[in-house]
């Protein structure tokens, strides 16, 4: 009993970590709500100081939630310049998914055989996908994050972790949400049925079928953004 007064005892050494985590959590979710919303345009600067008055936190975590979000490749931190929300061109997106594409279907095209704890979790998240998409109001950021899943879950089939590594270093979906935003329920409805036709196909060992799906649904992914850049 003796102890029980002491500082070792309280676990109070764990409270702040945590309420800091939980502060840089908010902060990073807000900037990138606005990031996909396009009220932080590309190219935009963001002050830490300022948005810390603007949090009414300090420096810290915003300074956290800005690594957070150059990590997933949203904004860009230049030594001496400043950070910035990324700017990509409509080649750069291109290369983006051709990388992808490229990817996903040498993951399917050599996935081991898959198990049937594998592909009864690509079916229920494509389940997921297909209730976000005809749900109202239309959650997006939440349908990106299941889509992310999904897809890789596709690739981790090849059972190859550098490959799964390298896919996620290139931080597509977070590209084509952006681009996406302002028309996204319509472009998911349109591709809504792909995801379960893929699962279908996996399912049934029709490997080849299985390719094909997953190339034409990234191909389309790349024409509606050749379209939305000359919509601009």
């Amino acid at each position: 009993m003796t102890g029980m007064g002491s500082d070792r005892g309280t676990g109070t050494q764990h409270v702040r970590p945590l309420r800091r985590v939980a502060i840089t959590a908010d902060v990073y979710q807000s900037l990138r709500d606005a990031i996909f919303s396009g009220e932080l345009r590309a190219g935009e600067r963001l002050d830490v100081q300022g948005l810390a008055a603007t949090f009414e936190v300090s420096n810290q975590p915003v300074k956290e939630a800005l690594n957070r979000l150059a990590l997933e490749g949203l904004v860009v931190i230049k030594p001496r310049s400043g950070t910035f929300v990324r700017t990509l061109s409509a080649d750069e997106m291109n290369h983006i998914l051709d990388a992808r594409l490229m990817i996903e279907s040498f993951a399917v095209r050599n996935m081991k055989s898959a198990s049937a704890e594998a592909i009864v979790q690509l079916d229920g998240l494509a389940k997921v996908l297909g209730d976000i998409a005809n749900a109202t109001p239309f959650a997006y950021l939440k349908y990106n994050e299941a889509d992310i899943a999904f897809h890789e879950g596709l690739v981790g089939l090849a059972k190859n972790p550098e490959l799964l590594r390298l896919y996620r270093s290139l931080h597509s979906h977070y590209v084509t949400a952006r681009a996406y935003f302002s028309s996204a329920q319509e472009k998911t409805l349109a591709n809504e049925s792909d995801h379960q036709e893929i699962v279908r196909a996996i399912r049934e060992g029709e490997k080849r079928r299985a390719v094909s799906l997953v190339e034409s649904h990234i191909l389309s992914a790349q024409k509606g953004i050749a379209h939305l850049f000359k919509a601009d």
